[in-house]
């Protein structure tokens, strides 16, 4: 080894060979002190300035001179230092850039329209020369050279990186990312090894980037690398490379360091160009402890002893080359995990890594895992391009799951099953199943294929999602997956996108903090709803074709949206034009309404915007964009009549659209709800369509039930439909046996509960539910052994029926409660929700402290899970109150179940207001609890406001966030107060209608 070998080492192992001084962020020198693990050795050639600079920084070297000597010596240096720190105060960079110097306020670069309109300010108070969120173009990295030793202890991390990068024209300086990083050396070199010249280097903390200018200049398409020693600490939130840990069963506490670096926490870990189109190789050397192990994209291709002999007792692993990566899929994981493995029938090595008490539940994970991974292959026709496939599960993740490139992360839910039998948590278990799917499919969409910016998130986003549901219906047929798509996935996104406030799918990310509110329903699941529309528009044979193509034209590199419609256009035989009909979707917010009527054996379909209107005067709550598509859409409509099954296709040129057809008493438009729209019908239509389900329900497929109900009640909350005529409709419900129309029906009278609680029709609303559940909760049951559709069936209509107060089924939840508490008898997995809820509810102080205590002791993921739901749902609030209070201690309750605990209590209307009150009370707290993660403090503004619904709500809500800078959860709040104004709008309008109903229909 080396001495430079040795002075390397020193630093990352963080012994005391020798000490290097933190360089200036202001005015750095080229320095030789980096190594090259490339050639084994020294970077560059050492001169003698260069020994004798090494040997003033030996342990053995000692330096001599007398008191006087070294005071003048001294006051000279501190005096020049002094002279050329004013110089630089006064003296713009030394360059010819247009972008460096002094910058105008209203100054544009590279003619973008991302450009900020303000000076931004380096850490020395310096203008810094770079005036745009983005990165310049002038430079393309092509790989990086990482080597990281963290200290699980310390939480120290000391780092290398040398970024090798290609000149695309002349300029002589570069920008990166950089955030919370102790630059302590670095070097430019040009592809001969000549050091180039570092005369500037500044930090923007408000843009995290660093800005690095030479004397010479880089020239184009020429090479060079940055090599840059660092070190930082380990995050202790679920960003970044963070810290983390579990308990084994003894009780012994374990760390592990681990990374999430989606969208922009890559620049936290290592300096890097942290934007998607800027994909490189990456390779990693890891420095950890025996105890350990390390994980990372691609496989270890080195292992070895290190440092003995300065007793360290470290070894180092050394990764294989990943392909071109974008930063934000980079991960790598220091832990102690156990480990389980198989071969694909390709010969991809799948593995899951998991804490020592779960790893014998893994095996059904990788069975599942190696499943879709020969699916995908066979799907996409193009294999996985990895050696192998790791998937961690991790105690501590913010996030849910993470697809990077061949180390998939979840959180420790993840690995809960080994069997299909009936003692799983059935949502759990498809959870996991839909999950693994989703994170695969992302291998090839998103990974393989990657958006260029943020503002094309959902397409990655969108198709990995509608894979996942396709491909666990191929995996599970029984599971009825695609109607559970339109539950999960269109009516959420449906439901959002009504209203006034809402964007559409492509949003122009300007900033970082945005990126987080971006990722939000409508990026993710109106983008996957579109895409289904358009899959079943286009045909099976003809999407499979063109995504083949896609990703074969694409695979390592970056693409936008209109290359995908290109290349699917191409697979019509560019007999449709895809883009044209696509952008009326993807380039303005909001949906049609479709309007059916009927003239004797013509329909015309028309079209308008349907918009959850809240009306203030004359003004609608929230201004509306212009489009420039006037809110008109080419639709594909689709059709069947009571006469003629066979579905019919006709396109809607964001125009109506006029068909023939037969003597028939009813048309159902939007077959299946594959189509992200909602159809309203004359009125003898909708009386046909409701006589037909209240006497043949099952002329309509149980999608279209639930599309015929979702469309009812919400056209009525948008004043477009009567209420009687969407409960009208309800009433069929007392012959509905199926999944889906439950699901829809229950989230609609849920929603209706709430906001009469406060009304005369309250009460008599809780009995019609209990009219209509009382047939299917005796049909469903309490016998175990259920279908897995009729067990996600028994579990809406029973936790309905508890919620509506149906005595049958609370008698028998508190028997089965009482069993459990006092005999300590077992519960079925998949109705412990529902009698822990009914114990809860209908029992007292001794009923919620036994389930606290229980949730406090439990080791189940799950389990806690269902028992936080469940203690939300008390009648007193003196115990809501309590509960709340319990969630700010993050070592009882996990930060990011804090959000679930508070959407319960803002549920319960005895927790309603006590909810509110506690998110503003502890805002500030919540605010450093969640730390930059805007889009969850975005979720506890809409999980708790979700439910108000009278004018004094909405006075509170606006008034405290009045000029309160919440950040990217800005739009989140803009939501919850127009949805608290339709609230109100709503009971005000329909709650007399709604009792007039109930009591000419209850008697």
């Amino acid at each position: 080894m080396t001495e430079q070998d040795v002075d390397d080492v020193a630093f990352l192992t963080g012994t005391n060979h020798r000490v290097t001084a933190p360089i200036s962020h202001s005015i750095c020198q080229s320095s030789p002190l980096i190594h090259n693990r490339d050639s084994g050795g020294v970077v560059g050639n050492e001169s003698n300035s260069n020994q004798a600079k090494k040997s003033l920084y030996e342990n053995h070297g000692v330096a001599a001179c007398s008191h006087n000597k070294a005071l003048c010596i001294a006051t000279i240096v501190f005096a020049f230092l002094f002279t050329l720190a004013v110089i630089i105060a006064f003296t713009g960079p030394q360059s010819d850039c247009p972008c460096a110097g002094d910058i105008k306020s209203s100054y544009v670069d590279e003619k973008t329209n991302m450009t900020k309109t303000f000076e931004p300010r380096a850490t020395n108070g310096q203008i810094f020369p770079w005036n745009n969120i983005r990165l310049p173009t002038s430079l393309k990295p092509h790989r990086y050279n990482l080597t990281i030793h963290p200290n699980l202890t310390t939480l120290e991390v000391r780092s290398q990186v040398s970024i090798e990068f290609q000149a695309e024209k002349d300029t002589n300086f570069m920008v990166l990312h950089c955030k919370n990083l102790t630059i302590l050396d670095k070097i430019i070199q040009d592809r001969h090894g000549n050091n180039l010249t570092i005369i500037k280097m500044l930090e923007y903390i408000g843009g995290q980037q660093l800005y690095i200018e030479i004397r010479e200049k880089f020239r184009k398409r020429h090479n060079y690398v940055l090599r840059i020693r660092y070190n930082f600490k380990l995050n202790t939130d679920s960003e970044g490379f963070y810290i983390s840990s579990y308990t084994t069963k003894n009780g012994e506490k374990r760390y592990l360091a681990t990374t999430h670096f989606e969208p922009t926490f890559a620049r936290t870990a290592f300096p890097c160009f942290d934007e998607p189109q800027l994909k490189a190789k990456f390779r990693l050397t890891v420095f950890r402890d025996r105890f350990h192990i390390s994980l990372f994209n691609t496989p270890i291709v080195k292992t070895d002893v290190l440092g003995f002999y300065m007793g360290t007792g470290l070894l180092y692993d050394e990764f294989l080359e990943t392909n071109e990566i974008s930063t934000y899929l980079v991960a790598f994981v220091i832990c102690d995990f156990s480990q389980q493995n198989k071969q694909t029938e390709s010969g991809v090595s799948v593995s899951i890594y998991t804490p020592e008490p779960f790893i014998s539940r893994a095996p059904f994970t990788l069975d599942t895992a190696s499943f879709f991974l020969d699916y995908y292959e066979n799907f996409f026709g193009i294999a996985f391009p990895l050696p192998k496939l790791d998937i961690v599960a991790l105690p501590e993740f913010d996030y849910g799951a993470m697809e990077n490139w061949g180390l998939i992360t979840y959180r420790e839910t993840a690995i809960f099953s080994n069997t299909r039998d009936n003692e799983t948590f059935i949502t759990a278990h498809q959870w996991l199943i839909t999950n693994i799917a989703h994170e695969l499919a992302h291998q090839w969409f998103g990974n393989l294929v990657t958006m260029k910016w943020w503002n094309d998130y959902w397409l990655s986003e969108g198709f990995t999602t509608l894979f996942e549901y396709q491909g666990v219906d191929k995996y599970i047929p029984e599971w009825r997956m695609m109607e559970q798509f339109i539950i999960d996935k269109t009516q959420p996104a449906l439901a959002l996108d009504a209203l006034a406030c809402s964007h559409p799918v492509i949003a122009n990310v300007t900033d970082p903090s945005e990126i987080d509110a971006i990722f939000d329903t409508i990026s993710l699941s109106k983008g996957t709803a579109i895409l289904y529309m358009l899959a079943n528009f286009l045909q099976n044979e003809n999407l499979e074709n063109g995504l083949n193509d896609y990703l074969s034209t694409y695979k390592y590199q970056n693409a936008e949206m209109k290359d995908l419609w290109n290349v699917l256009g191409k697979n019509t035989n560019q007999s449709l034009d895809i883009k044209t009909i696509m952008d009326t979707w993807t380039n303005q917010m909001g949906f049609p309404l479709v309007i059916i009527k009927r003239e004797n054996h013509t329909i015309i379909a028309s079209q308008r915007r349907f918009l959850v209107t809240v009306e203030r005067g004359n003004t609608t709550y929230h201004t509306l964009p212009i489009s420039g598509y006037n809110y008109k859409w080419h639709i594909p409509l689709t059709y069947y009549t009571d006469n003629n099954s066979e579905i019919k296709h006709v396109l809607m040129n964001m125009t109506e659209a006029k068909f023939e057809v037969d003597d028939i008493k009813w048309i159902k438009a939007n077959v299946n709800q594959t189509g992200f729209y909602r159809v309203t019908y004359d009125d003898d239509i909708w009386a046909a369509l409701i006589s037909t389900l209240k006497t043949d329900h099952k002329a309509f497929s149980a999608a279209d039930r639930a599309s015929l109900i979702d469309d009812a009640f919400s056209l009525s909350r948008a004043g477009v439909l009567n209420v009687s005529v969407a409960l009208e409709l309800s009433l069929y419900l007392k012959n509905e046996r199926e999944y889906a129309p439950w699901a829809t029906a229950i989230e609609h009278l849920k929603s209706w509960a709430r906001r009469l609680s406060e009304s005369l029709a309250y009460k008599a609303f809780l009995k019609y539910m209990r009219t209509l559940l009382t047939p299917v909760t005796k049909f469903i049951g309490w016998n175990k052994n259920k279908s897995h559709m009729e067990k996600l069936l028994r579990a809406r209509v029973l936790s309905a029926a508890i919620l509506c107060e149906l005595n049958e089924t609370i008698s028998v939840a508190k028997t089965q409660f009482q069993n459990w508490m006092i005999q300590n008898k077992s519960i079925d997995p998949n109705l412990k929700e529902i009698i822990y809820s009914a114990g809860v509810k209908y029992g007292g102080i001794n009923e919620w402290q036994y389930c606290w205590n229980y949730y406090k002791n439990s080791t189940s993921a799950n389990e806690k899970q269902i028992l936080l739901k469940a203690l939300g749902v008390a009648l007193d609030p003196w115990l809501l109150q309590r509960y709340l209070i319990e969630t700010l201690d993050t070592s009882v309750v996990k930060p990011e179940d804090v959000k679930l605990v508070l959407e319960v209590v803002a549920a319960n209307p005895e927790g309603r207001l006590l909810a509110w009150r506690h998110l503003k009370a502890y805002w500030p707290t919540m605010h450093s609890l969640y730390g930059n993660s805007t889009i969850l403090m975005g979720n506890l503004i809409s999980a708790v406001t979700a439910h108000l619904s009278t004018p004094y709500d909405l006075y509170e809500v606006s008034t405290y966030f009045n000029g309160m800078d919440v950040g990217s959860a800005s739009r989140a709040l803009e939501q919850s107060l127009e949805i608290i104004q339709l609230n109100i709008n709503w009971v005000s309008q329909n709650a007399e209608e709604v009792n007039n109903w109930l009591r000419k229909n209850m008697k």
